[in-house]
């Protein structure tokens, strides 16, 4: 296909799906000929209640950028506009993500240095000693998973798989009870499908913050040690989260703790199942080889397509003029594929030596906070699932949702490829 700039409208999730997503031919076309280029807003309706993009947007493609603008909040505002790449709704039900003042409470909508006193509050319990403490309980988490698959022919994988042990271990380390964990599950899988007109984000965010109250109201009345007990009880260097950042911080985890593991997982099988020749690489030595593949599939397919930031004055970039105001969109989609920095870079190998050098976890203020853990589950997942089941692939076409933000799938059919049980 001849793409040109201006052919795709990055805003427009029907267009995506129709090409692609995420569009990584004409993330390429823009690196070489508009590198910041300017997206008109989508001439499409808006169902009532949902978030509208009513104003283009400046995208980056290149990694230097991307990686600048990330870094330099001063410039690249998180608060001003919200990090969503919509419009916010002024007047948005109270309470909802499409208000500006909702976006702006949690982690992720924050400039410093309200951001780094928030994040450092919440970063003690990502530290790498108690990352590490959590191994043992997401290992046996994964491979109760993996058991349930043991003897299957073949699975819905998204489901099955990859969407459970993220939110087993934020119910885990929240310490919600097990019997309420359907109804996290539920409220964490409905986050996914977030631009969907089949679900409600406006009452499923109501629902998860009026649990996550009760939650710390009943930890307050009896503390048990777990990561949300600590946040409602104890002052770290003299401060208090509040009971609304504590509740947005729970939502926080679970669109972004849920995204990262539950999407990754799916996608390192697909593209394993597409590279077979990359698949013999990984099972000649999985322990050393698991590590780097994951950054890989990382790089290759971003959860995350991109985050919004504002721009606070005018700049000049790459012989454009960036005004006060103007929405600027981080591609991590493009950035992760840039020939400057990765050769080859539509090339999946699992050696490539600086695959780590991906940026879809952020960098700078906002460089995901849970990014050891978020690596940790997904070694774990994929060790017992490769070690048990190591010729999983794909067996159909994988479902990717309509989305502007997340690379998601929604649907992902594997054959197990499963041996006869072996006769008493």
């Amino acid at each position: 296909m001849n793409l040109k700039p201006g052919d795709i409208n990055l805003a427009d999730a029907e267009q995506l799906l129709a090409f692609g997503i995420p569009p990584y031919e004409y993330f390429a076309v823009l690196r070489r000929e508009a590198p910041l280029f300017w997206n008109s807003p989508p001439l499409i309706e808006v169902p009532e209640g949902e978030m509208p993009v009513r104003e283009g947007f400046w995208v980056l493609t290149k990694w230097e950028d991307v990686n600048m603008a990330s870094r330099d909040s001063t410039r690249f505002s998180s608060w001003l506009g919200g990090p969503m790449i919509w419009d916010a709704v002024d007047d948005a039900r109270s309470g909802s993500i499409n208000t500006i003042e909702t976006q702006r409470m949690g982690m992720m909508g924050m400039d410093p240095p309200e951001h780094t006193a928030y994040r450092r509050l919440v970063a003690a319990g990502f530290t790498p000693k108690n990352v590490a403490a959590m191994e043992p309980m997401i290992r046996g988490h994964a491979s109760r998973i993996i058991d349930r698959v043991r003897d299957m022919d073949d699975a819905e994988f998204v489901y099955t798989v990859a969407a459970e042990l993220p939110m087993m271990t934020l119910c885990e380390l929240m310490g919600v009870p097990e019997a309420d964990w359907e109804k996290v599950f539920h409220w964490g899988n409905n986050f996914a499908m977030g631009e969907s007109n089949e679900v409600d984000s406006y009452q499923n965010s109501m629902e998860l913050f009026g649990y996550c109250q009760f939650l710390v109201d009943s930890k307050r009345r009896d503390p048990d040690g777990s990561m949300l007990s600590n946040y409602a009880n104890k002052e770290i260097e003299g401060s208090r989260l509040t009971d609304l950042e504590i509740n947005m911080f729970f939502l926080t985890l679970s669109i972004a703790g849920h995204e990262t593991t539950r999407n990754t997982t799916a996608h390192f099988v697909r593209l394993i199942s597409q590279h077979p020749d990359q698949r013999g690489v990984l099972l000649r030595d999985l322990p050393a080889r698991l590590p780097n593949a994951i950054e890989e599939v990382l790089r290759c397919s971003p959860p995350v397509m991109q985050f919004r930031r504002t721009a606070t004055q005018d700049i000049e970039l790459r012989g454009q003029h960036i005004k006060t105001g103007d929405k600027v969109y981080l591609s991590y989609v493009s950035a992760n594929r840039d020939e400057d920095v990765f050769t080859d870079p539509d090339r999946f190998d699992i050696t490539r030596p600086n695959a780590a050098d991906h940026l879809s976890f952020g960098a700078g203020p906002h460089f995901c906070i849970g990014h050891g853990l978020a690596r940790m589950q997904l070694r774990t997942i994929l060790d017992e699932l490769f070690t048990a089941r190591p010729h999983v692939a794909t067996s159909g076409p994988p479902v990717p949702s309509p989305s502007i933000w997340l690379n998601a799938l929604s649907a992902m059919p594997v054959d197990f490829h499963a041996q006869p049980a072996a006769t008493p």
